[in-house]
């Protein structure tokens, strides 16, 4: 059995090319590759290394007695590989809100559609399992693939935060996106 084999979690959320499976910290340096990667990192705006420990830390059980992520790593299911990590931060159980993420650290694996089920996944995870109203997405405007995935998921247009973050050289624009549970919904049911 392959090392990374051994490593995987048993699929938490399962889909077509992807699990979504718990986070296993044996599989940090993994982790700490793409958080230093600069492509990787560039749209996820890890301007600072973070060492192993710094990333352990991060994934470590919350202390807070209300969990305000949901996190999950990504596995190719054909290629039995860890290729990412995806899930929820910002959780506000009171009004029922999150923001979405997605980071697909292994290169090889971009451009397959895996950010479009990673969206779809959690989406329906989050509105079905979890009773969220509302998932909201900030995507800085050069990222036009994420973008892409987003609306593909049902993510409408909320607002532009101009000039928001500082990516190579220039300051670019935040692209405010969510969507509804009750939306959802409907657009499910077509």
């Amino acid at each position: 059995m392959k090392e990374q084999e051994k490593r995987m979690s048993s699929p938490f959320i399962e889909g077509e090319l992807i699990d979504l499976c718990p986070i296993n910290l044996e599989n940090v340096k993994l982790y700490s590759k793409w958080d230093n990667d600069p492509r990787v990192r560039k749209y996820a705006r890890n301007m600072i290394p973070h060492t192993i420990d710094e990333i352990k830390k991060r994934y470590e059980p919350e202390k807070e007695r209300i969990k305000r992520s949901i996190n999950f790593e990504v596995w190719h299911k054909k290629d039995k590989k860890l290729v990412g990590l995806a899930g929820f931060n910002h959780i506000n159980w009171y009004d029922r809100n999150t923001n979405i993420f997605a980071i697909i650290g292994e290169k090889d694996y971009w451009g397959q559609g895996i950010g479009t089920e990673i969206a779809q996944l959690l989406i329906e995870y989050g509105f079905n399992e979890l009773n969220l109203h509302k998932i909201k997405a900030g995507i800085f405007s050069p990222n036009k693939i994420s973008l892409s995935v987003a609306e593909k998921g049902g993510f409408k247009y909320e607002a532009t935060h101009k000039e928001e973050i500082y990516i190579d050289g220039e300051f670019v624009d935040q692209i405010k996106l969510s969507i509804f549970k009750d939306n959802w919904i409907k657009s499910t049911k077509k």
